[in-house]
């Protein structure tokens, strides 16, 4: 797929890099835990997770003793499609969930760079309470961790993850009001377009004074169809609304916020 976004505008320097996926649902290790002993035999991460196993306890005695259970062979083990806890063998699933999220990221940024070298692997646009470990496998292959925050403000905003030494970009977010357009507000409401336009302002702000970001994209250009996309979604979100007609105060907000980016950022 990414061979085939390979052209003269993808090239362009002032695109900056990609993202592969968005807010996928990377769950936990204990989700994992059930998923990977009780897959079928032939499932090739299964193989791999008892090829760890093998070379870390040598003998299935020794798995035994620390996961209590009752395997015969570790070929019993393949061929199980019973689930065990995770408690039961937590640093073992610990272990295959951090290389199941960090082989993802791996993938991704390697096919990037093989087409386009020259540009950033912007990761996979997480959300919500993402956990350490995806953020630790993200900051290990990204140029940037790109992430969805409809939040108010990113004023003191951190991640699960301590000291990332990779920069946060904020790829999603909003704020609708019912006073004009659609009927929906999206995913940050409120009153008015004048009080929209001010939370916008106040948001790249806040992402100005936050040391962890180096940019925002707001979600989306144009409002969406009162009929709804294809899940429905009919949010009053856009900068122009259905018919391209901009809402003025934001835009001006934009413009505004716009001219100070650089001495905001560097006062």
């Amino acid at each position: 797929m990414i061979a085939k976004k390979a052209d003269e505008d993808a090239d362009s320097p002032w695109n900056i890099g990609f993202f592969v996926d968005n807010e996928l649902h990377f769950n936990n290790a204990p989700v994992y835990s059930d998923i990977i002993t009780s897959a079928h035999k032939n499932q090739p991460a299964k193989i791999y997770f008892v090829d760890y196993l093998k070379n870390k306890y040598q003998s299935i005695d020794k798995l035994n003793q620390s996961w209590q259970t009752s395997f015969s062979s570790f070929n019993a083990l393949l061929t199980s499609r019973k689930k065990v806890g995770y408690k039961m063998f937590k640093a073992d699933a610990d272990w295959f969930y951090q290389q199941l999220v960090e082989k993802y990221y791996q993938v991704c940024r390697d096919s990037v760079k093989s087409i386009y070298p020259n540009h950033l692997y912007l990761g996979s646009r997480v959300h919500g309470d993402t956990n350490e470990t995806v953020l630790r496998a993200a900051e290990k292959y990204a140029d940037v961790i790109s992430y969805n925050l409809y939040h108010r403000n990113l004023k003191g905003f951190t991640t699960r993850a301590s000291a990332l030494t990779k920069p946060l970009m904020a790829t999603e977010f909003h704020f609708g009001a019912l006073d004009r357009g659609v009927f929906h507000t999206g995913l940050q409401g409120v009153s008015s377009q004048e009080e929209r336009a001010q939370h916008y302002y106040e948001y790249v702000k806040s992402a100005l004074n936050n040391p962890l970001f180096i940019g925002t994209h707001w979600f989306q250009y144009r409002a969406q169809a009162i009929t709804g996309r294809g899940d429905g979604e009919n949010y009053q979100i856009g900068l122009v609304d259905i018919t391209d007609t901009p809402y003025p105060e934001t835009i001006e907000a934009v413009r505004e916020i716009g001219y100070q980016l650089y001495e905001t950022r560097w006062k």
